[in-house]
């Protein structure tokens, strides 16, 4: 893997040591690539939102628990990792036939998938902001795979100077400000004949009440721990108006074959999630 320094955009040496004076190096095995203004924010982010992860009992504390993500039973009764199984069954079906492949997990979170697709042969990529040992790239300690963990600014993919042949946008690219752009960038670092995977989209047709779900949790976030819940301006969801732009790009929008009964519920109930997965061939 070859990088870019994420300050003056020069090639980062084997040394991680760039000629602007910067360093870089990892931490917990997690490599730490970030801008120094960029990193400070982050940190401060980062730090106060494990906190309130850790006060709302959200992060998954037993370490033997990680390796049979998204299944086992610290996780059985989970409705958000039942998706993620769906997921699972969804990537593995895309990716049937390709071995090998270079392949970069956007918002990785726990290293679930990039466990899983390193345990299928993959050579593994995994990035995220959040680096904490039991709700962010910390926990890679827990698995016994092999991969590489990298924290950075998510929306500086071109830190990354290598093009992928598989990039997972997992369940994150309703927190970009610009979703249609962020899919356009993750695009650009694909190698031809490349595949773009993107999970857990779910849709509103009509996002009135969604919208107002957001604000709302933004607002009690805000008075109850004193911070911004997102780290970038984002809308927090996807609506039919992302869904297009995304098939303007050529990304093809497909229902989740689980969740049929429940997309035909949101057809006939607008307010309600459609739940989709996208997929893109750089032909």
């Amino acid at each position: 893997m070859h990088f870019l320094c994420p300050s003056c955009r020069e090639p980062l040496p084997a040394s991680l040591a760039c000629v602007c004076g910067q360093s870089f190096g990892l931490r917990d095995d997690v490599l730490v690539l970030l801008e120094p203004e960029f990193g400070r924010r982050l940190d401060q982010f980062t730090q106060a939102f494990s906190a309130v992860r850790a006060v709302e009992n959200r992060r998954l504390l037993d370490g033997q628990a990680y390796e049979a993500l998204p299944f086992g039973s610290a996780v059985q009764d989970d409705f958000q990792w039942r998706l993620r199984q769906y997921d699972l069954a969804v990537v593995r079906r895309l990716l049937n036939g390709r071995r090998s492949q270079r392949l970069l997990d956007v918002g990785a979170w726990n290293g679930w998938l990039s466990n899983r697709m390193a345990d299928d042969g993959h050579l593994v990529t995994a990035i995220d902001y959040f680096v904490d040992e039991f709700d962010g790239l910390g926990a890679k300690k827990f698995y016994s795979t092999a991969w590489q963990a990298i924290q950075m600014d998510l929306t500086d993919l071109h830190v990354l100077d290598v093009s992928f042949d598989v990039i997972i946008l997992n369940r994150c690219l309703q927190f970009f400000p610009q979703p249609a752009a962020y899919v356009a960038l993750a695009k650009a670092k694909l190698a031809p004949g490349g595949l773009l995977i993107v999970t857990g989209m779910e849709l509103f047709r009509d996002p009135h009440v969604k919208a107002a779900r957001v604000a709302d949790m933004l607002h009690v976030h805000r008075q109850r721990y004193g911070f911004e819940l997102f780290l970038t301006p984002t809308k927090g969801y996807l609506d039919f108006d992302d869904k297009a732009q995304l098939q303007a790009q050529g990304v093809q929008v497909k229902s989740y074959r689980p969740l049929l009964p429940a997309n035909v519920k949101a057809m006939l109930r607008p307010t309600l999630p459609y739940h989709a997965y996208g997929a893109f061939l750089n032909a």
